[in-house]
Order: C-alpha cells, then structure tokens, then sequence
C-alpha cells in the first residue's frame, strides 16, 4: 500500500511535469516531416480502403449465414 501512495503522490507530479513538454514536442512533430511521410503519400489508398470494407462485408455475412439456424431455433423456442 505504500508504494502505491508513493507512486500515486509523485506519479502526479511526474505527469504534470510531462505534459507540458508533450504539448510542446507535438508542437514541434507537427512542423516536421517523418522519415515514412513520402512513401505514404505515394500510395494510394483508395482501392485498398474498398477492398477491406468489403472483405469486412464478406466475413460478417458469411458469421452471420452460419449463427442464423442458432437464432432462429431460439426464437422458435420462446414462441
């Protein structure tokens, strides 16, 4: 119990102390450009973005095809 006192007591401190220098480092990260930015903005995402809406699409129709006799025999049971 006493080392979460502690913990809890500077881990504040700490924190408040790091959050001034996080909104100051995302200042900065904003004006700056990373190492991965171009290969990012050389792919297109569009077609990708379709094809895996509609895998997601497929998958829960086809859960949905075999959890359908389940509920229906449920349904079936309360009635």
């Amino acid at each position: 119990m006493k080392l979460y006192k502690q913990a809890k007591k500077y881990g504040a401190k700490i924190l408040a102390a790091g959050s001034g220098l996080m909104l100051s480092g995302l200042a900065m990260a904003q004006s700056t450009e990373g190492p991965f930015d171009p290969f990012f903005d050389a792919i297109s995402l569009d077609g990708i973005t379709a094809k895996v809406i509609a895998a997601g699409v497929i998958i829960v129709g086809i859960a949905l095809a075999f959890k359908g006799p389940d509920v229906a025999k449920r349904v079936i049971r309360k009635v």
